[in-house]
């Protein structure tokens, strides 16, 4: 299993596993699931997934979900903190296309997150800049969620979500030209005006199995759009279409 694809694939499904109950102070997670082995990639591979939460005051807690970690510093209703991010490297990847482009280096990213509750619903709005100076790009994320309590023990959520990329990360991750083609032989394509690059769903299930451990599931996907979808590393080598599913069991302190 590439080094590469596997880390960007934590954070991808790390990042389906949101709006958990509180339940403890402390609560880590361990466990698999199935990805495509780079964002735009049509070929998956299996990965682990980390989570890990400590909750503190009122509402206020540190959550790390694959290579992300938030800290909301206000309370339960209105969350609002920074978050830092690692976006992998691209290199040593499967498809044999892709594989000949430049490497793509590895990027920090760093930003603010807004979070409102209401009931069983919830907004959520994320803003996440590279501070490594590798694409000088930003990202904000904006998605909508509803949680149903099926039963005391068993919740479902449900999320919906879009992303805007700037210009700069559209040109980095999916501009083809001269500068970043190496020895593959995929066509020019222009990519460096700011969009909308994907929308998505995502359902997560979480089972109480007791006071100290719960089982969490989830299902997700992701549809790739306009420029985005028509790069030739996704119309012609990639699939628009990204699907995520993982289990994990979570130990509560």
């Amino acid at each position: 299993m590439k080094k590469t694809s596997t880390i960007l694939t934590m954070a991808l499904v790390g990042g389906l596993f949101t709006c958990q109950p509180a339940i403890a102070d402390t609560s880590l997670g361990l466990g698999v699931g199935m990805a495509p082995d780079y964002e735009r990639s049509s070929d998956y591979q299996g990965i682990p997934m980390l989570y890990g939460r400590y909750n503190y005051g009122e509402g206020k807690y540190l959550l790390l979900q694959g290579t992300q970690l938030r800290w909301n510093l206000l309370s339960e209703k209105i969350q609002f903190g920074p978050l830092v991010q690692y976006r992998p490297e691209r290199d040593d990847v499967d498809n044999n296309q892709v594989d000949k482009m430049k490497k793509v280096d590895g990027a920090f990213e760093a930003g603010l997150f807004v979070t409102g509750k209401f009931g069983p619903w919830a907004l959520n709005l994320d803003f996440a800049a590279d501070v490594s100076g590798k694409y000088d790009g930003y990202l904000v994320t904006l998605g909508g969620a509803y949680q149903a309590k099926i039963s005391e023990d068993l919740k479902m959520t449900f999320n919906v979500y879009t992303t805007y990329a700037d210009g700069n990360y559209m040109e980095e991750y999916f501009q083809v030209d001269a500068n970043n083609r190496g020895s593959s032989t995929l066509p020019d394509y222009s990519s460096d005006s700011g969009e909308f690059k994907d929308v998505g769903i995502k359902m997560v299930t979480t089972y109480d199995l007791n006071d100290s451990w719960s089982i969490m599931g989830n299902l997700g996907y992701k549809k790739l759009v306009g420029d985005a979808s028509d790069s030739p590393l996704v119309d012609d080598e990639g699939d628009d279409n990204q699907l995520f599913v993982g289990a994990m069991g979570v130990y509560h302190f």
